[in-house]
């Protein structure tokens, strides 16, 4: 049995897809990259059988009919013979009529044409889909250390020690003088090299992980390897680097090279509640484990100087750290992956809309669709201009409540998408019946199922089954969390599809179809709260897609069984609403901004400063402490641990790494015009050496002197001192303050800066 592990494309005048399965590769020299063309005249396929373009003739012309934007039409479908032929010919034919799929990349067009997903079964000699599938690659963590005498740059020191780990491999190639179970020793860094190579060539993984291997390991591996005039080839297949969006990206064609700090970025940090998105932070929450800590790189350099042992077992634990991590990440990565369609190493470095956009492409040659073209620049840049009201949020009443209910609707946008049938191409039809226009004036078809409803519906559908085959299960079993990994993959998908279309830069673009989904939402979330209050409920918050409910009285269940029903019924299939839960009680601030508590005295905390990485950790702590008091009746023992606080940090009994402030970079440096703390302290890395992109976390600690808070920034792992006037007055007091006021406890002694340190002091 032939399984997919990975695929590109070989050839110089002819395009061989190259498919890699385990240890061998198979050869198809019969998929030819291709585009179409709808003409603007009739003659156009007599015009281009003549043409030739950089010495070369197209390889065959046939006239197809597709379906584009709803219609089906007769468009040419041209052939040629290497990808690097489709650049010139799209250019060179806009002349004859619009060009469509011609920026589709080769080896992704051969996976989607052939239905074929990463490590699943290919079916040869025909190169055709099977039905078998694995999801136990044989997977290899590594990691390097480095020396440092100064700021860290790419390149520039050596490299002491590269820890690697697998199922039946665990070692630390070094040239100290180390002894250890796993060791082994090299004369230098050359050899450490050679031998890091030999070491892949000879395990052989088909999966190679790191975090922030994309922006630090790989580049650094290369440019010392590039010292000693190394080849950095692996049987035979070389590391290069691709362009993926602003950043590149190491490739090795077989050996799947997985950043997990990329997906982790990008994917599952929404979900997650890591205060940072270092290897530490996030092996602590996924995993329950504790990273070594040796005290930066400087604490490495004094290491490797003076106890190499102690360097040797903090590399040996970072790449079993990072071996645990993929082992349960990539499980969600491999069923990304069999959904969308596309090779591990591309879409693992993709955002939720692009996984979106590579399923709908997906499904259009499923369904003989044309997709369209990705948006221009300036199209894109329109599109950005013109914004739509969101969700609906009510207004909390402010203050603790108890027996609070909350109810929420199921997959609340992608069921509005799916019973309403919004989509791009059911937009405004031109049924007579379907013409009764909603709450944004427009209409969608009743009589044919859309393109978008119809992927979501078959994916909410799987996912249905999946839930339900799960209450059979015991939670511990294989089964289980094969099943529940599927499930998350199918959520992550269904979840983005809103998002995507009124996103400016997807192809299936319709800002009055995401326009609609959300007045849809905003007038059913109404309609739910005017239901509870009949029943006798008083709506303390409502917002998006939940409300939350409190009944004076004995009859709270009952009554509440009663709304759902009531509700559900009038619901269209597959909208449903359902209770999250019922909590004992719940302090509401403002918008957004609330904390509930259930019987077992686990807190819920939306909005506050406790889940944002944007506060230091000495704010959120106490805010958290200050939050399970107050719930738990306790405001004065809540006030007291406040000037408890305020007297630790004024004596500096605070730790240095309780005030370190963490913020994420969303572009480059250079292009923020404001310039933040954040911003100043990236600037400040940068001179240092240290690689900052766009999604970097910036941590830092503002210290005394004299000038803005930016000027007194600077990176957390120099900082020996801190301003605690500053973290009283800007981080702990205002992290607080507001809930003493929605409690509206000593309302007077909270105005103002004054008053309130004075009221906590």
């Amino acid at each position: 049995m032939f399984i997919l592990l990975d695929i590109d494309y070989a050839g110089t005048n002819k395009a061989v897809i190259r498919l890699f399965g385990r240890n061998e590769v198979k050869l198809d020299t019969n998929f030819s990259p291709y585009f179409y063309i709808v003409p603007d005249n009739p003659d156009f396929v007599s015009k281009i059988k003549k043409e030739k373009i950089n010495e070369r003739t197209a390889e065959r012309i046939e006239l197809v009919k597709r379906k584009f934007e709803g219609k089906e039409i007769e468009v040419v479908q041209l052939f040629l013979s290497h990808p690097k032929d489709v650049p010139a010919w799209r250019y060179e034919l806009k002349k004859y009529g619009k060009r469509l799929e011609a920026d589709i990349p080769f080896a992704r067009r051969y996976m989607i044409d052939k239905s074929l997903s990463p490590l699943g079964e290919v079916k040869l000699p025909e190169f055709e889909a099977g039905k078998a599938s694995i999801r136990d690659p044989r997977v290899l963590a590594f990691d390097i250390e480095t020396i440092s005498d100064g700021p860290i740059k790419i390149g520039k020191n050596k490299i002491t020690m590269i820890s690697l780990w697998g199922q039946d491999i665990q070692k630390v190639i070094t040239w100290a003088p180390v002894k250890g179970e796993h060791v082994e020793l090299v004369k230098g860094e050359k050899e450490l090299i050679q031998a890091f190579i030999r070491t892949l060539s000879e395990y052989k993984p088909e999966i190679v992980v790191g975090y922030n291997s994309d922006m630090f390991d790989w580049p650094y591996i290369k440019k010392r390897a590039e010292k000693y005039k190394l080849n950095l080839s692996f049987n035979k297949e070389k590391l290069v680097f691709v362009k993926r969006g602003r950043a590149s990206a190491p490739r090795i064609s077989g050996m799947n090279l997985i950043d997990l700090y990329v997906f982790v970025r990008d994917i599952l940090s929404p979900y997650m509640s890591s205060e940072t998105l270092g290897l530490g932070a996030v092996a602590q929450e996924l995993l329950n484990e504790t990273k070594l800590d040796i005290g930066g790189h400087q604490g490495m350099t004094k290491a490797w100087e003076e106890n190499p042992e102690v360097l040797y077992e903090y590399a040996l634990q970072d790449a079993k750290i990072t071996y645990g991590l993929a082992k349960e990440i990539l499980p969600l990565v491999y069923e990304l992956g069999t959904i969308v369609g596309l090779p591990l190493f591309d879409m693992s470095r993709m955002r939720s809309g692009q996984l979106v956009e590579w399923l709908l492409i997906k499904e259009a040659h499923s369904q003989n669709t044309i997709a369209p073209n990705r948006p221009k620049r300036d199209t894109i840049l329109e599109r950005r201009q013109t914004s739509f009201e969101g969700a609906f949020v009510k207004e909390p009443i402010k203050g603790l409540h108890k027996q609070i209910a909350v109810c929420d609707f199921r997959s609340l946008y992608p069921t509005i998408i799916m019973s309403q049938n919004i989509s791009p191409d059911t937009i405004d039809c031109e049924h007579a019946d379907c013409k009764i226009p909603g709450p944004t004036g427009h209409w969608f078809c009743k009589n044919k199922a859309g393109f978008t409803p119809k992927i979501l519906k078959s994916l909410f559908d799987e996912r249905l089954k999946l839930k339900s085959g799960m209450k059979k299960m015991t939670r511990d079993s294989v089964e289980y969390k094969i099943a529940d990994t599927k499930q998350k993959a199918l959520k992550l998908i269904l979840n983005s599809v809103y998002g995507y279309l009124g996103f400016p830069g997807a192809r299936w673009y319709s800002l009055e179809s995401a326009r609609a989904v959300t007045a849809i939402g905003r007038e059913y979330i109404k309609q739910i709260m005017e239901t509870a209050e009949k029943l006798g409920f008083t709506v303390v918050y409502g917002d998006t897609d939940s409300v939350m409910l409190t009944l004076d009285g004995p009859n709270f269940e009952k009554t509440l069984d009663k709304f759902l029903k009531k509700v559900n019924k009038t619901l269209p299939a597959p909208m449903e609403l359902e209770l999250d839960g019922v909590y004992d009680c719940g302090l509401f601030v403002t918008k957004k901004r609330y904390a509930l508590m259930d019987a077992q005295g686990k807190m819920v905390i939306k909005g506050l400063e406790r889940v944002r990485r944007d506060w230091a950790q000495v704010a959120r702590k106490t805010q958290e402490q200050v939050l399970r008091l107050i719930l738990q009746g306790d405001t004065d023992g809540a006030i007291k641990h406040v000037k408890s606080v305020v007297a630790q940090l004024k004596k500096k009994e605070i730790p240095i790494d309780q005030v370190i402030i963490t913020e994420q970079m969303t572009k480059r440096p250079e292009e923020y015009k404001a310039i933040g703390p954040h911003v100043k302290v990236a600037r400040d890395l940068i001179k240092m050496g240290k690689p900052i992109e766009p999604g970097s976390l910036i941590e830092y600690v503002v210290q005394i002197g004299k000038g803005s808070i930016s000027s007194r920034s600077i990176p957390a792992e120099t900082a020996q001192d801190y301003d605690s006037e500053y973290y009283i007055e800007r981080q702990v007091i205002p992290a607080v303050a507001r809930l003493f006021e929605a409690m509206n406890r000593d309302q007077h002694e909270l105005q103002g800066k004054q008053s309130r340190l004075e009221f906590f002091s």
